[in-house]
């Protein structure tokens, strides 16, 4: 891990961002409906998490992860619960995914590398709209038969107010439903006739389950890895698995555009060891594959995706204990100083604590998120 991170060129809001895993949503749903039904310290961290939307001092995004993780509850009146408290945390904002995170981390490392000056436009970390975590635009859009933008033609027939209006209702539907899910009555017409198949999303999730368990295989056979230079294995399959795609991609377009590229393998070395979300996935990955009892599935590789963009660029994360334990005990990760509260009543106290902003909503352009973290 080098010693000066790269970060990613984002826009990012000037309030506090508070990342909460999904297994905190549900209790705070619990909190919300029948507080006698939540875990201890649910119903206090409730009325913290309202105080601070309210009086606009903290965001709490969601992310891609919390999308795939409630589609895996069955029950639909719960699905429910858990999106109305999301819903009402986040206004709908959601993080940057991951895929996105790290090909401007590449872009931004590479320009640190040559000293190059930045030409890239900071990027919201957040948006509010889903599409913000799978790499898309979101929001609604009018299109007339040919493919046309429609929008004007539209806001002419209809008129401004109720042009608006149908946009604002437009939205919220689709953002609302893709929390609330299909109800049980609605998915076989949605298989049949549209193609619906959220299993494909995990096809992907079983594939990168079982790069980790291959390692896990070939270190039971010879643990003189798991005593030695362990993160180096990790580094090097992270690397080549997940984004030698995305380095050669920002290569190839560098080429084009007839700037230099990265020709060595020390320079690749250097760029992913400045890359913050990703030295937070190896991280953990790391501290897993230490552990010769841990036994990997694929809530792993969802919560490991979550937490490497979380912890790199919010302010908190409450996450479960295993990860929350991982980050914690990487001693590597402290100076990126996000806050990582052990109880509901830590991270209650802390946003009871955080100031209200002059201009909350405000936008500010961030070339390192520890120095945002550091101001407050």
């Amino acid at each position: 891990m080098a010693d000066r991170l790269v970060w990613a060129a984002v826009m990012r809001p000037q309030m506090p961002l508070v990342y909460l895993d999904i297994n905190h949503f549900i209790e705070l749903a619990r909190a919300m409906v029948d507080p006698s039904t939540a875990h201890r310290g649910y119903a206090d961290l409730l009325g913290a998490t309202r105080r601070a939307v309210r009086e606009k001092r903290a965001l709490f995004p969601l992310s891609g992860a919390h999308l795939w993780e409630i589609t895996a509850i069955k029950s639909p009146r719960q699905r429910q619960n858990i999106a109305d408290i999301m819903e009402e945390l986040s206004g709908f904002n959601y993080l940057l995914g991951r895929t996105e995170i790290a090909q401007l981390e590449v872009e931004a490392g590479i320009e640190d590398i040559f000293d190059e000056p930045s030409r890239l436009l900071p990027f919201p970390l957040v948006r509010p709209t889903f599409g913000q975590a799978f790499g898309m635009r979101g929001g609604m859009s009018i299109r007339n038969a040919d493919g046309s933008d429609g929008s004007d033609s539209a806001r002419l027939e209809m008129g401004d107010v109720e042009y608006e209006q149908f946009l604002r209702h437009a939205n919220y539907t689709v953002e609302r439903g893709m929390l609330d899910g299909p109800s049980d009555e609605e998915v076989p017409t949605l298989r049949t006739q549209y193609g619906y198949d959220p299993e494909k999303s995990r096809e992907g999730a079983q594939s990168r389950l079982a790069f980790e368990l291959d390692l896990t295989e070939r270190l039971a056979k010879d643990s003189r890895w798991r005593r030695g230079r362990l993160r180096d294995v990790v580094s090097a399959r992270e690397v080549a698995h997940e984004w030698l795609d995305t380095i050669n991609r920002v290569n190839e377009q560098r080429a084009r555009d007839g700037k230099r590229q990265l020709d060595s393998d020390d320079d690749t070395r250097r760029l992913m060891a400045a890359m913050p979300h990703t030295q937070v996935a190896i991280s953990i990955k790391t501290r897993y594959h230490r552990n010769p009892n841990h036994r990997w599935d694929t809530n792993d590789i969802t919560d490991i995706d979550a937490a490497s963009v979380a912890y790199a660029y919010c302010d908190a994360v409450f996450t479960d204990k295993a990860v929350r334990a991982a980050l914690a005990n990487c001693t590597e990760l402290r100076p990126i100083g996000t806050y990582l509260p052990r109880t509901t009543l830590d991270l209650s106290a802390w946003l009871d604590g955080l100031p209200a902003l002059a201009v909350p909503d405000m936008l500010v352009a961030a070339s390192s998120a520890a120095s945002l973290k550091a101001q407050r």
